[in-house]
C-alpha cells in the first residue's frame, strides 16, 4: 500500500477554514418529522435495518474524518457504541469535543493524519466509520484500505460518498466547479470495486435517498460566478426535493438510483485474518 500515492485533493487548509465558519451542527433525531431532516431518518432506517444483526453495544466505533461531526452522537446513543474520532483538522476536532460535551456524549478525539496516526489506533476498533471521506483522495482503494487499517481483525466498515456520478455532480460541476475538482466521482461500481481492491468483503452496497440536492455554493477560493442566480436554483431545487421527501414520507421511497440519489452507502468487513 503506497500511501505517498494518494494526494489530498482538499487538504487541511480547507477544512479548517469550511468549519471554522461553521456553527455547530444539531444532534440528530431520527424520530424528528421535520421534512428538512427526512434525509437523517431514510439514514437511520439503514443503518437499523442493516446493523441489526451486529454486536454494537459496548463496542467500539472510530470515525476517521470527524471533523464538527454529529455522527458519534448519534451512534453512541442509538446504538450503544463507544465512540472515539480522528481528524487532521484542530479546528474540526475541537467543534467535534464541543458536540460530544454539549450532547453528554463520553467520547476521546484524535488530532492526526489518518496515513500517521497514533499507532495504539491501529487494529483496535470493532467499527470504523468514513462518512464522506474518501472521495477526497485521489487513490479511493489505498485510502479505504489506510482507513481499514483502524479495524480489528473481522470488523466493520461503514462508508458513504456523495452520488456525484448522476445528476447531483453534473449540477455541482456546473455551479461550483473548484468544489467539484476536490472529490473523485464515483458510482455504486467504483466504491464497491475499491472497497474489495482494499481486501474488504461487501455486505451491502446501496444507492441511498431518492433525490436531493446538496449543492455547496461557497467558493473554494472566493465568490464564484453569478452567485446569486445560482442561489436561486439551488433553492428551487431543493424545494422539489422537498415535496418528494413529503410524498415519500406517506407513500414509500422512491427508487434510489445512480442518476438521482443523493449519496452511495457500504457496509464491508476486513478479514477475519489480517492480510492487509
Amino acid at each position: 500500500m503506497n500511501m505517498s500515492a494518494v494526494a489530498d485533493k482538499a487538504g487541511e487548509e480547507y477544512w479548517s477554514r469550511v468549519w471554522e465558519h461553521s456553527e455547530l451542527p444539531e444532534a440528530i433525531s431520527p424520530s424528528s418529522r421535520d421534512i428538512n431532516k427526512y434525509p437523517y431518518r431514510r439514514i437511520h432506517q439503514y443503518f437499523k435495518e442493516k446493523l441489526s444483526g451486529m454486536e454494537t453495544q459496548g463496542k467500539t466505533l472510530l470515525e476517521v474524518g470527524c471533523g464538527n461531526s454529529v455522527w458519534l452522537t448519534y451512534f453512541a446513543k442509538e446504538f450503544g457504541f463507544k465512540v472515539y474520532g480522528i481528524d487532521y483538522s484542530e479546528y474540526g476536532c475541537e467543534q467535534t469535543k464541543a458536540i460530544l460535551k454539549r450532547d453528554g456524549v463520553e467520547g476521546e478525539i484524535y488530532c492526526a493524519d489518518l496515513f500517521s496516526p497514533p499507532e495504539p489506533l491501529l487494529g483496535c476498533f470493532d467499527f470504523v466509520i468514513s462518512l464522506g471521506v474518501a472521495e477526497h483522495f485521489s487513490d479511493t482503494s489505498n485510502t479505504l484500505a489506510g482507513i481499514s487499517k483502524f479495524l480489528k481483525p473481522g470488523g466493520i466498515l461503514i462508508t458513504t460518498v456523495p452520488n456525484l456520478s448522476g445528476l447531483i455532480g453534473f449540477l455541482q460541476k456546473k455551479f461550483n466547479r473548484p468544489v467539484y475538482d476536490i472529490h473523485i466521482p464515483m458510482d455504486k461500481k467504483h466504491l464497491g470495486d475499491a472497497l474489495v481492491k482494499a481486501g474488504l468483503k461487501i455486505i451491502n452496497i446501496k444507492y441511498l435517498i431518492s433525490i436531493g440536492f446538496p449543492l455547496t455554493l461557497e467558493g473554494k477560493n472566493g465568490t464564484i460566478q453569478h452567485y446569486n442566480l445560482k442561489k436561486k436554483i439551488v433553492l428551487m431545487l431543493s424545494r422539489l426535493g422537498k415535496i418528494i421527501w413529503f410524498w415519500e414520507s406517506f407513500s414509500g421511497t422512491f427508487p434510489e438510483t445512480r442518476l438521482f440519489s443523493m449519496a452511495i452507502f457500504s457496509i464491508a468487513q476486513k478479514p477475519k485474518t489480517d492480510k492487509l
